[in-house]
């Protein structure tokens, strides 16, 4: 699948979600009797949001990168990890927003007044609600939506590891969780019964490629909305956007797929952009597969916990 974002055509290179909700009449948005923001205003505060994060991370990795480099020394590891993780934060909150956005296209009077747009939705049957949520589950449910929920109520922690060799450093990261049996380590549910881990590089651009792909799937629901209960047919305007999402789009086409020996053989979304003319395209699934891994050193740190005396450590032969 390829997505296609161009200047000329859209405006912005942001997702195309951005274009079809500023061409919304008002005449088919309930966001004031919900008491929510204007549909544009809760998506565009998203991508912002994200977008301010993500340079964060960015920023760390940079000096990750440089420390090892230069003094083979990986010290500021914590703070690219804390970075990371309200980025996951912000990506997974992106949902409520689409959610709100959806929400706002029904009466008040079509379910059960409840905080909960999703349960809302549920409820009254939008039609497209349950495309748009099953085509979304394998990314917010099997994905991110572990990583959050493990963090936030399960007390799971991200833990660093990296691949290195004298002219590689190939860092990422591991979701640290309960394993049967009572061990500490890689969470099963993402790690291949807590074998693996993840590359920031690969992570980063499948992020990149599911904001992307998330709001095609909201424009689409949104045309389906329309032109079912108002037979009215969208037709999405060009218009301008902040750039802070476009620094994110050039530092992400940047990445070098340069992944974990697990992942070589994944495939992983190629991103291509260009800013005379600016265009940007993602596409995935593709038949590209990650740089070789030769012969390298894994590192990982972690805290021990004097409750949980075994930990499992990813691509470890033997527990610790």
């Amino acid at each position: 699948m390829l997505i296609r974002r161009t200047f000329e055509k859209d405006g912005n290179l942001l997702p195309r979600a951005w274009n079809a909700l500023a061409a919304i009449p008002d005449d088919f948005l309930y966001h004031v009797a919900h008491e929510k923001r204007h549909p544009k205003s809760a998506y565009g505060t998203s991508l912002r949001l994200i977008s301010e994060q993500w340079l964060k991370v960015f920023d760390r990795l940079d000096v990750l990168n440089q420390e090892h480099n230069w003094e083979r020394k990986e010290t500021s590891f914590p703070d690219l990890l804390s970075e990371y993780r309200e980025l996951l934060y912000r990506l997974h909150e992106h949902f409520d927003a689409c959610f709100s956005v959806l929400r706002s296209l029904c009466p008040p009077e079509s379910a059960k007044p409840t905080i909960f747009d999703s349960r809302f939705l549920d409820e009254a049957k939008l039609i497209g609600w349950k495309q748009f949520r099953d085509a979304i589950n394998p990314y917010r449910e099997d994905h991110i939506g572990v990583l959050v929920n493990t963090m936030k109520h399960s007390q799971g922690e991200l833990c660093s590891i990296f691949f290195h060799s004298e002219t590689e450093f190939r860092p990422g990261y591991f979701l640290r969780d309960i394993l049967p049996g009572g061990l500490l380590g890689p969470s099963a549910k993402l790690h291949s019964s807590g074998e693996t881990a993840f590359s920031f590089s690969r992570d980063m651009m499948l992020h990149l490629w599911w904001l992307y792909r998330v709001g095609d799937l909201l424009a689409d629901t949104i045309h389906t909305v329309l032109r079912t209960k108002h037979e009215y047919e969208l037709t999405e305007v060009s218009q301008s956007s902040s750039d802070l999402l476009l620094e994110v789009i050039r530092r992400c086409a940047e990445l070098r797929p340069e992944f974990f020996p697990d992942e070589v053989k994944k495939p992983y979304p190629k991103i291509v952009y260009r800013s005379a003319p600016c265009i940007l395209t993602i596409e995935f699934p593709t038949s590209a597969h990650g740089h070789r891994v030769g012969a390298m050193q894994v590192s990982t740190s972690l805290i021990v916990d004097g409750a949980h005396l075994s930990n499992k450590m990813p691509y470890f032969p033997k527990n610790a």
